[in-house]
């Protein structure tokens, strides 16, 4: 297949390109910067510009036999600080490539979404993709708009859209900023003494997924013709004082904590439901987040 990646720079982008290219696929990445910023280990196409640029190229998208959509320019903490520039980007860049999609009949598309920003606080757990959704942040109301519109692409267009809800993915290659992945920025900061922010008493739960785990199931949803929307997680739920534990049992490293009051937009609990994509995919997660934190640690120590 030739494969349009959306975002294929960024953490997942960048393992699923490389899996994609071991499986014989061919990937032409789409992103913002001028070249590719981070190495893929192999040769692939690349495209500047941004998802506006894509839905521009009537011969990229005429040749394409998916797009992968993994891009955003928000995190769930950053997207309230500007909603306009969220939507602008992200919600109305989305729109644009559909629209462009339509005229030049390349139908079928992969939306990466989230698995915890758009259900907001739980009604019920562990979370199905029947629970209500209820966004608290600028980042998941505009990931559910675009869920909805790729519904209605598919009811008036006939659009094969496949949505997949990812939890918290964690691994080698992911960048500690201090916004997202908190697996990987607790083990840096417990190998250089330096002490973790918790925004309330560290009992947020939450379902922590190995970035090969999610490349798999990403992988045989774009290989598949199965259309739908679909839970990405362990399906385990760990708060933030166990995630510390298991991290300073890997690094041997006692792990300073400072501790600030809890945030809105933080769902006390979220644990996902993964029965679905279990079913429809004959997919399940096989790295225990204990397996993963030691395999992310010895990635960081090279």
């Amino acid at each position: 297949m030739h494969l349009v990646v959306i975002g294929g720079s960024g953490f997942i982008g960048r393992h699923f390109v490389a899996a994609a290219v071991d499986k014989g696929h061919s990937v032409t990445i789409v992103g913002r910067a001028p070249t590719i910023t981070k190495g893929h280990g192999t040769a692939v196409d690349y495209r500047s510009g941004g998802i506006e640029a894509l839905a521009s190229d009537t011969d990229l998208l005429g040749r394409a036999d998916r797009i992968c959509h993994f891009a955003t320019s928000v995190t769930p903490a950053t997207s309230n600080a500007d909603p306009l520039a969220d939507i602008e980007t992200n919600l109305m860049g989305t729109v644009r490539l559909l629209e462009a999609m339509r005229h030049i009949g390349n139908r079928r598309i992969l939306f990466l979404s989230s698995g915890g920003a758009v259900y907001g606080q739980p009604h019920y757990l562990p979370i199905d993709e029947a629970h209500p959704l209820n966004p608290v942040s600028s980042y998941g109301v505009v990931k559910s708009a675009i869920e909805q519109y790729l519904r209605m692409y598919e009811a008036n267009h006939g659009f094969a859209a496949t949505i997949i809800r990812l939890a918290n993915p964690y691994g080698p290659g992911q960048d500690m900023i201090g916004q997202l992945g908190a697996v990987n920025t607790f083990i840096r900061l417990a190998r250089t003494g330096q002490t973790a922010t918790l925004w309330g008493d560290g009992s947020i739960v939450r379902d922590y997924i190995y970035i090969s785990d999610v490349i798999a199931l990403l992988l045989t949803a774009t290989e598949s013709d199965v259309t739908g929307t679909f839970n990405c997680g362990s399906g385990v739920g760990t708060s933030l004082i166990e995630l510390i534990d298991i991290v300073e049992k890997s690094t041997g490293h006692r792990l300073a904590k400072s501790f600030k009051p809890g945030r809105p937009f933080d769902p006390a609990e979220v644990v996902l439901d993964i029965s679905n994509a279990r079913k429809m995919f004959r997919w399940t997660p096989s790295t225990s987040l204990a397996d993963g934190v030691v395999r992310t640690l010895s990635a960081q120590q090279d």
